[in-house]
């Protein structure tokens, strides 16, 4: 896999960090990057993520590639290196001011990628040269959807407090998940659900529904076109309406489902009658595990239950393909916990100096309330659907007005 870096940027500006001398006698270099990479980088960088501690489809090389080209004005790419070898890599992007991590664009959780055959001495250096840096230009930092799992998370936290810097982990989300087994033991969960296989067979006796599967690019600009058409069209009038109402969500939904399918990961699920598609789901294939990303069906088939039909032949696909696992993506819906025997942890980590005061206080308020598990309910049950649907009565008076 190659991606092309722009002729006119064909030379990344970069700030060389102190190199260290490790216990091996080699010496880790470290830099930031503020311009779109050089085809070398990205290069380095595919031979890292097929070899990451732990390969998240959220930083594939052509994902991570279409984000760079797509934030490159405000990117900041801190990359280490041990001889000609990229030993690891974060990507971030500035927004207004605040740095977060470049994934979070379009993604549900948001791994830094470290190569496996880091030593314990190599990752922690690697944390403290960034540290030092993100002291010295004074970045206020906030890394959304942190994976509970990753397993640099305690280094990360130990070198930014030893660096003398501001940094808190605050519960964030929980990404509901389903394991098995064995494939069998996917299919023999989703037979033992009330009623899932006969929503499918009713769908098929009745509407002649076909259930369809993509693993590639097959039909793509089609199928994102309605599947963005059909999740507008299922959350119009609702406390929650969709955001891929706009042409720059619609755009940018087709180009990352573009750069998953070029990183073999895209699988897209869907429900057909006649030549209208009633129902989508969107997963990436990582290992034997897969991720889900975004779902919707026309609600004028709600009766069917094409939601559970679709999910149910999802179930059957894995178990057929080998599949053990499938993570429902960041959010504790609650139709999530209908499906699933277990849930991660989903942290946010809030970095600045301690001179930003404003920042510190506020991210100190967060972390108090989001540890109350007794509020987070009572919010996303009862108060933020009506501050949703205020706003969009709002929303929708202004619009009159004009």
């Amino acid at each position: 896999m190659k991606i092309v870096a722009s002729q006119v940027l064909l030379r990344a500006k970069f700030h060389v960090l102190n190199p260290f001398l490790l216990e091996n006698n080699t010496m880790m270099r470290t830099s930031i990057i503020t311009t779109y990479p050089d085809q070398q980088f990205w290069e380095a960088f595919a031979d890292l993520w097929a070899n990451s501690s732990q390969p998240s489809v959220f930083q594939g090389l052509h994902f991570m590639g279409y984000l760079a080209k797509k934030h490159e004005n405000a990117l900041a790419i801190y990359v280490a290196y041990e001889g000609q070898q990229m030993k690891g890599v974060a990507f971030f992007y500035n927004d207004h001011g605040v740095y977060k991590l470049l994934s979070e664009v379009k993604s549900d959780y948001n791994f830094l990628t470290l190569h496996k055959d880091c030593t314990p001495e190599e990752i922690s250096l690697f944390f403290k040269n960034f540290f030092q840096e993100v002291k010295r230009l004074n970045w206020t930092m906030i890394l959304s959807y942190q994976p509970s799992w990753a397993d640099y998370l305690p280094v990360l936290e130990q070198e930014g407090k030893a660096a003398g810097l501001f940094l808190t982990l605050s519960k964030h989300s929980v990404c509901p998940l389903l394991e098995g087994e064995s494939p069998k033991a996917i299919l023999d969960w989703f037979n033992g659900l009330k009623n899932y296989r006969y929503y499918v067979n009713r769908l098929k006796k009745q509407q002649n529904a076909v259930f369809e599967v993509f693993t590639g690019d097959e039909e793509l600009e089609k199928w994102a076109a309605e599947f963005c058409a059909c999740h507008v069209k299922r959350w119009n009038n609702t406390p929650t309406p969709s955001n891929y109402n706009t042409t720059q969500k619609q755009e940018l939904t087709l180009e990352v489902f573009r750069a998953w399918a070029k990183d073999n990961a895209l699988t897209r699920f869907s429900i057909r009658i006649g030549e209208e598609r009633v129902a989508f789901n969107i997963a990436l294939r990582q290992g034997n595990a897969l991720v889900g990303h975004a779902q919707a069906y026309d609600p004028d088939f709600g009766k069917f239950s094409p939601g559970k039909a679709i999910m149910y032949f999802i179930g059957e696909w894995m178990s057929n393909n080998g599949f053990t696992k499938i993570d429902f993506g960041k959010g504790g819906e609650a139709y999530k916990f209908g499906m699933t025997n277990g849930e991660l942890e989903l942290y946010k980590i809030f970095i600045s100096s301690y001179s930003n005061i404003p920042f510190v206080v506020k991210s100190g308020l967060e972390k108090t309330v989001r540890s109350n598990s007794g509020f987070i309910s009572v919010y996303r049950g009862k108060i933020k659907p009506k501050l949703q649907a205020a706003s969009i009565r709002m929303k929708g008076g202004i619009a009159k007005f004009f």
